[in-house]
């Protein structure tokens, strides 16, 4: 497969990881990435000098594709694994739900719909293929399966929360995969197990990048991607800084709102896209001790306008990060005033919602402060929208993979890996038949 060559459009985990594996297959990779910095949504940032993750990350026990590639590149005895909590805030109390024994007491739901609960759980855990759930409306679905009760005292506030108010188009399949994703990682006492790569995301991403560019790889950091060039009939390539430079395939692992911007019209309307999108909203507090017992923290009490309070230095170690982190997240609409408010506000009010929750959380004990917001980052498959996922190949030439295309699956680092090993494996073919045609 000599000198045959593929541009990609994005340095996050998804384009990195699709430029490993095609230089493994002797394939010529160039990327292009438009920010400074490489990692994407899951690197990390200077937090007043000491590093930190712009947003929440954790890896499960389960999650082979991440330990799998981190192995390859020389990390996989750097995994830590530790049980953590799971909370609950609800009228301004806290409770936990982190065993068997606390599920079974828990007291926001009576013994009948705490059963009913535990049987939707056993559920999840036994339905092998969503197929038929994504096309069941959610509400309807966990009405059936939960009983009315829990739906409106539990799931509609987490779903308000998640969603941005917005849950009524959803399928089934979002809980469906996320409460097997996560009742996996469960020790003997019911306790979930989550992890870290020491040094973090950015640590893999990091490997990545040297192992690329020892392959041979060129990576263009600081450069943004004026366009696609090409037809409905063919991509030749992309044009950089006003001039064409040719592939023989381009990737683009931009979401694809933010990839339809770079193609051509008619290019374009090959790709049709049918998600709807969250951004979501971080402020992080590095305090001098706990806050949380938690890991993360459910809140039902819709007082408080946040999705989340996460606690990761329950996983990550607090001496890398010096300090303990607290995420304050809010997953937003896109155009949410709270992705252009000053920040100065926004740290404010998230902080005020933080500290009612943990009285602990005294300013005094806040080191640094920052706020991180990402206007896209989650896509939304509505119902039926296994039959709607993008083309992963719309036109000759041109490969789009991102986010959109992890489904039924939650978008994490597992799933994003495993988009990018099924667009490369595509890609594959594809310069293998363009070699064959050239040669003949």
């Amino acid at each position: 497969m000599s000198n045959q060559s593929v541009g990609i459009v994005g340095g996050g985990i998804l384009g990195l990881t699709a430029a490993y594996r095609l230089l493994q297959q002797g394939v010529d990779v160039t990327l292009f990435e438009r920010s400074h910095d490489l990692g994407g949504l899951v690197g990390s940032f200077d937090f007043d000098g000491h590093p930190a993750d712009r947003f929440y990350h954790v890896v499960l026990p389960t999650d082979d594709r991440v330990r799998g590639l981190a192995t390859e590149l020389g990390l996989g005895d750097e995994f830590q694994f530790r049980p953590t909590l799971t909370g609950f805030y609800d009228d301004d109390r806290l409770f936990s739900m982190s065993t068997l024994r606390e599920f079974a007491t828990f007291p926001l739901l009576a013994p009948y719909d705490r059963a009913r609960l535990a049987a939707f759980v056993l559920r999840c855990q036994r339905t092998k293929n969503g197929d038929v759930l994504d096309e069941t409306p959610l509400l309807d679905w966990l009405r059936r399966t939960c009983g009315r009760r829990t739906v409106e005292r539990l799931w509609m506030p987490l779903l308000d929360s998640k969603f941005d108010g917005r849950y009524d188009d959803l399928p089934a399949t979002y809980l469906w995969a996320r409460t097997k994703r996560m009742s996996r990682t469960r020790d003997a006492s019911g306790r979930e197990l989550m992890g870290w790569l020491q040094g973090g995301y950015q640590r893999l991403i990091d490997a990545l990048v040297e192992r690329i560019r020892f392959l041979g790889g060129a990576i263009h950091s600081g450069v943004t991607v004026d366009g696609i060039a090409g037809s409905s009939r063919y991509v030749e390539g992309l044009i950089v800084d006003g001039e064409l430079q040719s592939f023989d395939q381009v990737l683009c692992t931009l979401l694809p709102p933010q990839a339809e911007r770079l193609m051509p019209t008619d290019v374009a309307a090959r790709a049709p896209d049918h998600c709807r999108y969250l951004g979501v909203i971080c402020v992080i507090a590095r305090v001098d001790h706990s806050v949380s017992p938690y890991y993360t923290l459910n809140i039902t009490d819709r007082r408080i306008p946040l999705t989340t309070v996460v606690e990761t230095t329950h996983v990550v170690d607090p001496a890398f990060s010096g300090g303990h982190l607290v995420y304050a997240a809010k997953y937003v609409d896109p155009e949410h005033r709270d992705l252009s408010r000053p920040a100065a506000d926004v740290e404010r009010d998230y902080l005020d919602h933080t500290t009612r929750i943990f009285p602990r959380l005294e300013r005094s004990a806040i080191q640094a402060v920052s706020v991180q917001r990402a206007r896209m980052v989650e896509p939304i498959h509505l119902l039926g929208g296994r039959k709607r996922i993008p083309s992963m190949f719309p036109v000759n030439g041109l490969a789009l993979a991102s986010t959109a295309h992890v489904y039924p699956e939650i978008v994490n680092g597992q799933s994003v890996i495993g988009v990018a090993d099924r667009v490369v494996a595509g890609l594959l073919d594809r310069l293998s038949v363009r070699q064959l045609k050239v040669a003949a």
